[in-house]
């Protein structure tokens, strides 16, 4: 009498390995699709709380001074100081996807604009008609609280 050795199968066979990598595989791609968004999201709120931090700045130098300054530098490591050495900010800020996209201060001595774009257009703060701002076009804007508005534009 033979005796029938009896082989156990251990391991997985080719389809399920294929199943179980094409699952990976869709959760890899819906999970980079949702951190990608996060990051934009997370872009846009830095570059809103720059132009904040920055208006902040500018708003207690011209509280000191009784005029805004001719030039604001943005990314300057030496920070933004007045002429008597009094410090508005250790550093003003940068674009987190600088140099691609960059701030722009816009001033007439006696009031500001700050002007940034916004990654996600679909942001509710970021304008469908954006500013031109020689010739380049920013969706998100902050201005001083000294400019008055001109009622017949809404």
């Amino acid at each position: 009498m033979k005796d029938k050795l009896k082989i156990k199968k251990v391991g997985f066979t080719l389809v399920e390995l294929l199943v179980v990598i094409s699952i990976m595989g869709i959760l890899t791609v819906i999970s980079l699709a949702s951190f990608t968004s996060a990051q934009i999201k997370s872009r846009d709120a830095q570059r809103k709380s720059d132009l904040d931090q920055s208006s902040k700045a500018l708003m207690l130098y011209y509280a000191d001074t009784g005029t805004f300054p001719e030039n604001f530098l943005f990314g300057n490591e030496s920070g933004f100081n007045g002429s008597d050495g009094t410090i508005y900010m250790r550093k003003t800020p940068q674009d987190p996807k600088s140099p691609t996209t960059v701030y722009v201060y816009k001033t007439d001595g006696k009031s500001f604009n700050l002007f940034s774009n916004l990654e996600n257009k679909k942001d509710s703060q970021c304008k469908e008609t954006p500013y031109d701002i020689d010739g380049t076009d920013y969706c998100y804007g902050v201005a001083s609280p000294n400019i008055i508005v001109d009622p017949s534009l809404f």
